[in-house]
């Protein structure tokens, strides 16, 4: 029997990628469900990542559905698989919400992100100072929220740049966010030598944004493309909310502003000098 699930990600994505199928079928919800041997109510589950679905199971709508392209099962049959996968990430169930954990498992599985931020340095290259003051400035919605909590799952998150098959880790941040003394300026210059430190990583990449580069196409705010083995996203939050782009041009259009981003950036090394000048005048 297939399982009830939280939906996910990659749940949502399989979900969405077999409705297409069952659609170029030309099938009903009700036509393939008669198919399936299955409920019309399941089948809905499924496709809105609801629930989950075992191999075997997976195996026998493909085979019904008469997909034979080895690629696209393959993709499906990982999906599947990887939608089960658990981390350190759960133990805060209850404490974050779903899009939050969703976007730790797949930050904590990414082969490569990309990240512009106009405002703040990336989450993944803060100092635990920093991460604490940002944390405590903000303005909760309702229950006041646990600064000293969301700070320990921030540095948890960066181990991912040290792990034995590290993320790849580009960053492009606004010259801007280099001169908001978040926390102080004390707290600042332990930011900026963090920075400096990380930068040499040879899986990380950093790049300032200069003021001097004038009009750029990253005005209107901030961004993040995460891409895994099986899915690539991309998550532009406000004050409320996050939303994940999933379209195929969407995340081609964003790729292409990141590139534009990258090429009115500073050089790494440059960007490294730029940060030392700073430090020096804190």
């Amino acid at each position: 029997m297939d399982n009830p699930q939280r939906p996910t990600m990659r749940s949502r994505k399989l979900g969405t990628m077999l409705r297409e199928l069952r659609e170029s079928r030309d099938r009903t919800l009700q036509k393939a469900a008669r198919l399936l041997s299955r409920t019309p109510s399941s089948l809905s589950k499924l496709e809105t990542g609801k629930r989950g679905i075992r191999q075997p199971a997976l195996e026998h709508m493909l085979d019904r559905y008469e997909l034979t392209d080895p690629d696209r099962r393959k993709a499906l049959y990982d999906l599947a698989r990887d939608s089960k996968k658990t981390g350190w990430w759960l133990r805060y169930e209850g404490k974050l919400d779903p899009a939050t954990l969703d976007y730790l498992s797949l930050e904590a599985e990414a082969a490569c992100v990309q990240t512009f931020e106009l405002h703040l340095v990336p989450g993944l290259l803060q100092s635990e100072k920093y991460a604490r003051a940002v944390n405590a400035s903000t303005i909760p919605r309702d229950e006041p929220h646990d600064v000293d909590g969301l700070t320990e799952i921030r540095m948890r998150r960066q181990q991912v740049l040290f792990k034995e098959d590290p993320l790849q880790l580009w960053a492009i941040v606004s010259e801007a966010a280099l001169y908001q003394q978040q926390g102080g300026a004390d707290v600042m210059q332990g930011q900026l030598r963090r920075l400096i430190e990380l930068s040499t990583l040879p899986n990380v990449t950093f790049q300032v944004l200069p003021f001097t580069a004038g009009s750029h196409p990253g005005h209107n705010g901030s961004f993040t493309t995460l891409i895994t083995d099986d899915l690539s996203v991309v998550l532009v939050e406000n004050l409320i909310a996050g939303w994940y782009l999933e379209d195929l041009e969407e995340i081609r259009h964003y790729g292409l502003v990141f590139d534009h981003l990258r090429d009115a950036a500073l050089s790494p090394s440059d960007s490294r000098a730029l940060i030392e000048r700073l430090v020096s005048n804190l």
